[in-house]
């Protein structure tokens, strides 16, 4: 595994990464190959996640599947303020409580990347049919993934802060 530290220990720029902002790191780092596999297409009746040509035959047995992660940049926050930002209020929450930005899922993040647990309504061919999700229309896709029982804990289980004790009685 390449940990960071070894990855500028080895690297031929590691003064460079000494000295670059977070988000000159992250122009640096892209050279390492983060590719868009497809978009989020919303339209009126429906929401699917289209994925493009040279990635459909990773597609393969997909529909056994009733919900996948769907990893997505985060296009319309890419910006160095929101890059910034490390405190921000939770959305669709009743009460204001700022946290962290690790602490709660705004889209002003370091990274803006996003990753929501979708419904798989339907495979045809390069589309998936989605339940929903928190994107808009033409969000670049990174990367998806099957959900599988044993990647979540029961609700039960959870410890959550109580600005989100409300999700345990949903």
């Amino acid at each position: 595994m390449i940990t960071s530290k070894r990855l500028i220990k080895n690297n031929p720029l590691k003064e460079k990464f000494k000295r670059c902002s977070p988000y000159e790191f992250l122009v640096i780092m892209s050279s390492f190959g983060i590719h868009q596999i497809g978009s989020v297409r919303i339209e009126k009746e429906s929401c699917y996640i289209e994925i493009y040509t040279p990635y459909t035959t990773g597609l393969r047995h997909i529909d056994n599947f009733s919900h996948v992660y769907i990893l997505w940049w985060i296009s319309m926050r890419d910006n160095p303020q929101d890059r910034s930002t490390m405190l921000a209020t939770p959305p669709r929450l009743e009460k204001t409580v700022e946290t962290g930005v690790f602490s709660c899922r705004s889209p002003a993040r370091p990274n803006p990347i996003g990753l929501t647990k979708v419904r798989l309504l339907k495979v045809e061919n390069n589309r998936l049919y989605i339940d929903r999700i928190d994107a808009i229309d033409g969000t670049p896709v990174l990367d998806v993934k099957p959900y599988l029982p044993g990647d979540s804990t029961p609700i039960s289980e959870l410890k959550l802060p109580e600005w989100f004790e409300h999700l345990k009685k949903e």
